[in-house]
């Protein structure tokens, strides 16, 4: 939009012709990012192209088909070459990169898993994108989850956030963005390594005799087990016998069924809570040779991007094991 096509701003007819004239021919050549005549007092770069306000700016900045987002937001950056794409972690990255929505390429899945706030609608149960603090995490999460091919991360009111994208077709130019496809991620940290790290930190392990100084939170205690339980499940899929995959889907019930009964009606007592972390710790009792013996990675204690039990051997949240938590 520009003040320039507005009879009372312009109130030489000729003149108004002539502009309308060279505008039409400059629309018709393509044009090209950072067009000036986009802007004017009040109608800005900066208001218009910010995908803040939504996937195409400022809705109310355009009048179609002469002034569009794609004129005065410039067309999509290319694609990254092969050579780019098989870089590992970070270097496969582009920056200056977002993939918009544009009412098309978002997935939204249960990402509570991951995230806790920032959510679409505040529901991170049926999202596209949560509050996180660095790419690497965004980058994880759409390694794991099936629908994700694309993801990206920048700063949305404030705050730095996670998107997720099944295409990359609406690429935009945008500083300060970071952005990936679904193999442009850390190495993955092997079920095995997170389920027994998680149950030997010092977060859960405070927690055993329940709930005290060590362990105000059984909240988080039990999100962390269940964590635990979950990458458990992943690593000994196809693995063990019929008995123990039957202990493990027992203790997995058992302890999702203590966390319902948290906010329930009629709520488990300390001594509920004693006996399943005792039937949970004699599973894991159980596995843990097995658990050792398989293949670990190396991990930064820096990286935001790994679960608190093993960044900081600190308790999960009560809703995401990436939730950031004081360092008591």
């Amino acid at each position: 939009m520009c003040v320039c096509f507005r009879p009372l701003a312009l109130p030489q007819p000729n003149l108004d012709i002539m502009l309308r004239l060279s505008i039409i021919v400059l629309v018709l050549k393509g044009a090209e990012s950072d067009d000036p005549q986009c802007w004017s007092a009040g109608v800005s770069q900066e208001q218009c192209c910010n995908l803040a306000l939504g996937p195409m700016g400022d809705d109310s900045c355009w009048e179609p088909p002469t002034w569009t987002f794609e004129r005065c937001c410039g067309p999509p950056p290319p694609r990254p070459s092969a050579d780019v794409l098989a870089q590992p972690y970070p270097d496969c990255r582009e920056s200056g990169v977002v993939h918009r929505h544009a009412a098309a390429h978002a997935i939204f899945e249960d990402l509570s898993f991951y995230g806790h706030a920032g959510c679409f609608q505040n529901n991170c149960k049926l999202t596209d994108k949560f509050n996180a603090e660095d790419p690497s995490l965004c980058a994880r999460v759409c390694a794991q989850v099936e629908a994700c091919e694309h993801w990206t991360f920048g700063t949305q009111d404030g705050v730095t956030k996670c998107f997720l994208r099944k295409s990359d077709d609406a690429r935009q130019s945008v500083g300060g963005w970071v952005s990936g496809a679904k193999s442009c991620a850390p190495p993955p940290i092997p079920g095995a390594q997170l389920a027994l790290a998680t149950v030997q930190s010092a977060g859960i392990m405070a927690c055993d005799k329940g709930k005290g100084p060590e362990c105000p939170d059984l909240g988080a205690a039990i999100n962390t087990w269940i964590f635990a339980i979950q990458h458990l499940q992943k690593a000994t899929a196809g693995m063990v016998d019929e008995g123990t995959l039957s202990h493990i889907l027992g203790i997995a019930e058992d302890s999702k069924n203590f966390q319902a009964g948290l906010t329930a009606e009629y709520r488990p007592t300390d001594k509920d809570y004693g006996r399943m972390v005792y039937n949970n710790r004699m599973i894991f009792n159980h596995l843990t040779t097995w658990l050792e013996a398989q293949p670990k990675v190396e991990l930064d204690p820096s990286d935001s991007s790994v679960p608190n039990p093993l960044r900081t051997g600190q308790l999960c949240g009560k809703a995401s094991c990436f939730e950031k938590r004081d360092q008591t």
